[in-house]
């Protein structure tokens, strides 16, 4: 499982890298057909809003949740034992598990129904969109499981060097 959810969150970072150099050209593209030919891409906010924003949020949350690079807080972390802030990172990981993990539950049920309605968006073009909605409980169910394997076998990222709760910049 944990060999799966290595080569998964390995491969949905780049691609989440992809979409958005592929936003940046789309929105280039119309904003200079706009702007210089006077005819703007058809589609671009709809397919930016519904493919591009999606992928590059939710395809690379396991990469960020693996790499242990979700932003942290520290208010009273370092005034408490080791123990206590063992115990702080274990319930931040709990608690963060659980909101991915209900989150991914009702965004599954909104893929689906989407999927079976096949729904789209009307604009200058149709654009089908229910397949982006696929991507949020699959990013979302990835960083599950590497929160899940994090929490069993120990602030460890996927190469396999510790990494504390926090790291100071």
């Amino acid at each position: 499982m944990a060999r799966l959810a290595s080569l998964l969150t390995s491969a949905l970072a780049p691609i989440a890298g992809i979409a958005m150099a592929l936003m940046m050209l789309h929105v280039m593209a119309d904003v200079v057909g706009k702007y210089v030919f006077h005819k703007p891409v058809p589609g671009t906010a709809e397919v930016v809003a519904n493919y591009y924003m999606i992928a590059g949020v939710f395809l690379p949350l396991a990469w960020v949740e693996a790499k242990n690079g979700s932003i942290v807080v520290e208010l009273v972390f370092d005034l408490v034992s080791a123990r206590a802030q063992k115990a702080m990172v274990f319930i931040a990981h709990l608690c963060t598990t659980i909101f991915y993990a209900g989150l991914g539950w009702f965004s599954w049920d909104v893929a689906m129904r989407a999927y079976r309605i096949n729904e789209t968006l009307d604009g200058i073009w149709r654009v089908v969109i229910w397949p982006a909605k696929f991507m949020l409980p699959l990013g979302l169910a990835i960083a599950v499981v590497v929160l899940i394997l994090r929490m069993i076998n120990g602030p460890q990222s996927q190469d396999g060097e510790e990494h504390p709760a926090t790291e100071t910049y």
